[in-house]
């Protein structure tokens, strides 16, 4: 089969073999410019989805740090966010609370300031008179809320 193809291409005039090689060069041209203008098309498209990934990544990395505490500079190095919390409990005290990364680093109890106060349930003596009898209420000091 190889062999009819040789000899039907050297039988044909010289003249014809040019005309036909430089059409078919300047359709093999033609092809490749179609197939590199597709390939730098779709190349921009790829730039631009790329592009918008990369911003919305980039929003995601902001979220995280704002919800876990962790920030990561231009190194890479993570640095995570110290948080104070403030609690007040029922007895009074204020515990304050230094939490780093979700973990807790420091805890302080700061116990409430009590004042002598009458109590006003205080049983009558048998003369009638009222036995000043003393408790003790915690009072808020809102200094204290301040640390």
């Amino acid at each position: 089969m190889e062999l009819l193809q040789l000899e039907s291409v050297s039988a044909l005039p010289v003249t014809q073999s040019r005309e036909s090689s430089s059409s078919n060069v300047a359709t093999a041209k033609f092809d490749y410019a179609k197939i590199l203008a597709g390939k730098i098309a779709s190349a921009k498209d790829d730039m631009e989805r790329m592009s918008k990934t990369q911003e919305e990544l980039d929003k995601n990395a902001e979220l995280q740090e704002e919800l876990t505490g962790k920030s990561k500079d231009q190194d890479g190095n993570v640095h995570l966010a110290t948080e104070t919390i403030k609690k007040i409990m029922p007895d009074g005290s204020i515990v304050f609370l230094k939490i780093k990364g979700g973990e807790i680093i420091e805890q302080f109890t700061k116990k409430p300031h009590y004042v002598a106060v009458a109590d006003p349930s205080a049983p009558k003596t048998a003369s009638g008179h009222t036995a000043i009898k003393m408790q003790m209420k915690q009072k808020l000091d809102l200094f204290s809320l301040l640390i």
